[in-house]
Parts: structure tokens; C-alpha cells; sequence
């Protein structure tokens, strides 16, 4: 199954951890309004374990683009709010 997915970021999106009914993590992506994007662990054998790979690969290239697209800001940086749970687990549900 291929599925490709664009996003534009706009103010209000955000990123966050929140956890199932299970209690288990939950990366999700709040996106316009009433969207998400959701990745999570489910009970194949070796799935945890391959979601935190996933995550710490997501999270390096997410660096990454933050680093480049901060590069293209023409001028001095502009101050805009936090939109994830950058802080500890403030996000976590």
C-alpha cells in the first residue's frame, strides 16, 4: 500500500505524544482543523521496537528540515509560538 501525504504547515498545527487506550505512545500530527496523523505501536512481535527506531530516524530528519528551512529565512529570525510538545510530555493524552 503506498500512501503520500503533503503538508503545508499552518499556524495551529502541531506535533505531540499521546497514548491509546492501552496506554501505549501515539506520535500524532494535529493538522488543519479536525485532521491527524497518527503513528503508533500495534502487537506484532518487534513493533515497539521498530517504532522507536522509526522515531528517532523522524526525528533527526525532522531536525534537519528545521535547519534548512531556517537557512531560506531571508533577514533575522522571526518569534513564533511553540507548536509541539517540546517541553517534557506537556502533549501527552
Amino acid at each position: 500500500m503506498s500512501l503520500y501525504v503533503v503538508v503545508h504547515p499552518r499556524f495551529g498545527d502541531a506535533a505531540r505524544v499521546a497514548s491509546d487506550e492501552r496506554h501505549r505512545p501515539q506520535l500524532v500530527a494535529d493538522i488543519g482543523t479536525g485532521g491527524a496523523l497518527s503513528i503508533q505501536i500495534d502487537d506484532e512481535p518487534g513493533s515497539t521496537e521498530l517504532a522507536s527506531r522509526f522515531a528517532r530516524s523522524l526525528a533527526a530528519a525532522a531536525l534537519r528540515f528545521a535547519e534548512r528551512c531556517e537557512e531560506a529565512i531571508p533577514g533575522p529570525p522571526i518569534a513564533l509560538p511553540v507548536m509541539c510538545s517540546e517541553m517534557g510530555t506537556a502533549g501527552d493524552r
